[in-house]
């Protein structure tokens, strides 16, 4: 794929209006020109029920505040938000990021182009888990638009790490992780397209967990990447992943996605709470080890904790085997393909933050006013990203696109064929422990390594703490089945009883 010139991409940037001054026109390209890179990869790869009506405002008994004061900066609003019933969740403090509707809260997605936006209408999820008795007690802060796993490219001060506030909480769902790690809130809600729940969740030793996709409605939630987009939580614990996803889970008639995914074979939606509570034995439990979790790229005090690990794993009796997928790393230009394709027509078009039934007009003209007024005080990053989707669409008709899609079925196929004979896929979550806050934007460093590939597959996959390493906390990743989601949870809890806290 040929790279631009900085001319070339100040006049795409024209065409899609996407303002890119002199003083940064030459840094960006360089940025772009490596997304592109990416892409290369493209040409080796062989291709052969109803739900609830949303509760609305309830103006009289929501606030919401700026924080005076913010440890980590991982709340981007305060407010109080109030249960619409009780149920299973009572008493239970929920942040909840930003790219993700409260209605009557401002919504900032990260980024100073949303200033002064307020959406009218809750997101589904938010709806879900007010019915069954939480509280919204925090907006959490996010990189913008949920478009990094860095957790310093956000509108603000970069997300820092509760276990060492010189390194980074990660992102793009820090703000989230770092207030559950904080204990500012019980639980949290994130978003995933690449690792942005578990990424986090890994540097702040906390559980992530990242359902299969269309599992969980993504009304109301500003849009990423739509084919891999995905609303996950982070938790204390597996049985509080499985109690917020009990109340999530379940096909919305206002999201195409969870409609689809109800109709699949295989659909499987509830249990999750009784999976956890009646987890199996360790010795009942069968692990693939996916050999190409390790090895160049991840650093060798991730490496040395992910085989005490399995050692530990091994000594309870769980049966232990190596597995390979050997187009693993197939999912990086894979991922990054669709991802940029999207998001850039996403914002060219100047469609609603998602696309999907039942849109929200406020959130319509929010994100179009936005859209066409601000992109010049959009991140660097987030503008590479988009001119990297111009790109593509513009000088190779979608191309890579329709290959990337063709690839990731391809790729679902071997992940699908390592699962026959295991419960779940073993490999660290992150390829070392949480950087510095002020080396966190080295492009270098792969965030996603080790994550992307449950995002392209669309499987789920869940982080659980795997103890410290230089003093920071390490992940461990386990990725289940399409729809096995209780089983995953219930993986989990069994491998977390064994581990040492």
């Amino acid at each position: 794929m040929r790279r631009l010139t900085v001319d070339e991409l100040v006049a795409l940037g024209d065409r899609f209006e996407i303002d890119v001054d002199d003083d940064r026109a030459a840094s960006i390209t360089e940025t772009v020109n490596a997304m592109l890179a990416d892409l290369d990869a493209l040409e080796e790869i062989p291709v052969g029920g109803d739900a609830p009506a949303p509760t609305g405002a309830d103006p009289g008994a929501r606030t919401w505040t700026d924080p005076a004061e913010n440890p980590h900066g991982a709340v981007a609003v305060g407010c109080s938000v109030p249960p619409s019933s009780k149920g299973s969740l009572d008493g239970t403090r929920v942040g909840v990021k930003d790219v993700i509707a409260v209605a009557g809260v401002p919504m900032r997605c990260g980024s100073a182009t949303m200033r002064g936006f307020v959406p009218s209408r809750d997101a589904t999820v938010v709806d879900r888990l007010r019915a069954a008795g939480a509280s919204i007690t925090a907006k959490t802060a996010c990189d913008e638009f949920a478009g990094s796993a860095r957790g310093t490219t956000g509108h603000g001060a970069p997300i820092t790490n509760p276990h060492d506030d010189e390194r980074t909480a990660g992102g793009s769902s820090g703000g989230s992780a770092a207030a559950v790690a904080a204990g500012s809130v019980d639980a949290a809600l994130g978003t995933d397209t690449g690792g942005s729940v578990r990424i986090p969740a890994s540097f702040c030793g906390v559980v992530g967990y990242k359902p299969t996709y269309g599992l969980v409605p993504l009304t109301g939630v500003i849009e990423n990447t739509y084919t891999q987009d995905h609303v996950g939580t982070l938790t204390d614990t597996v049985a509080d992943a499985a109690a917020l996803l009990g109340a999530m889970a379940g096909a919305d008639d206002t999201d195409p996605a969870s409609l689809a995914a109800a109709g699949r074979s295989g659909y499987r939606v509830g249990g999750y709470r009784d999976a956890v509570a009646s987890s199996s034995d360790p010795s009942d439990l069968r692990i693939g080890v996916l050999d190409e979790g390790t090895g160049e790229g991840v650093a060798d005090r991730v490496e040395r904790r992910t085989e005490a690990a399995v050692d530990v794993l091994d000594d309870a009796g769980v049966t232990v085997r190596s597995v390979s997928v050997d187009t693993f790393h197939d999912a990086r230009p894979i991922k990054n393909a669709l991802s940029f394709v999207e998001l850039a027509t996403h914002w060219r078009d100047g469609a609603a933050p998602y696309r999907r039934g039942g849109v929200d007009e406020t959130l319509q003209t929010g994100f179009a006013r936005a859209r066409a007024a601000a992109s010049g005080e959009l991140s660097d990053f987030y503008t590479s990203k988009l001119l990297a989707g111009a790109r593509v669409v513009e000088a190779h008709d979608g191309r890579p696109y329709v290959r990337a899609q063709t690839a990731r079925e391809r790729l679902r196929e071997a992940f699908e064929a390592a699962l026959d004979d295991v419960d779940a896929l073993l490999l660290p979550t992150m390829p070392d422990v949480a950087p510095p806050v002020d080396g966190a934007d080295d492009w270098a460093y792969d965030y996603a390594r080790n994550t992307r590939a449950a995002n392209v597959t669309r499987l789920p996959a869940v982080t659980v703490p795997n103890g410290t390493a230089s003093g920071l906390p390490v992940g461990l990743q386990l990725v289940g089945p399409a729809f096995h989601d209780a089983d995953l949870l219930a993986t989990a809890a069994a491998v977390t009883s064994v581990l040492p806290a």
